[in-house]
């Protein structure tokens, strides 16, 4: 039962890193996604 449970956290989390990447990649890219540039990690990437 215990490791059905630990499995599930471990996707879980891998998952939600994945789905993060993704995202930061997305917004990290040749045009920024935010609007003006607020919502990005690093706002020097965005083309204004």
């Amino acid at each position: 039962m215990a490791t059905i449970i630990i499995g599930t956290l471990v996707f879980g989390l891998f998952a939600g890193v994945l789905i993060y990447m993704i995202r930061q990649k997305k917004k990290n890219g040749s045009a920024c996604a935010c609007s003006g540039c607020s919502g990005c990690s690093d706002s020097s990437n965005c083309h204004k």
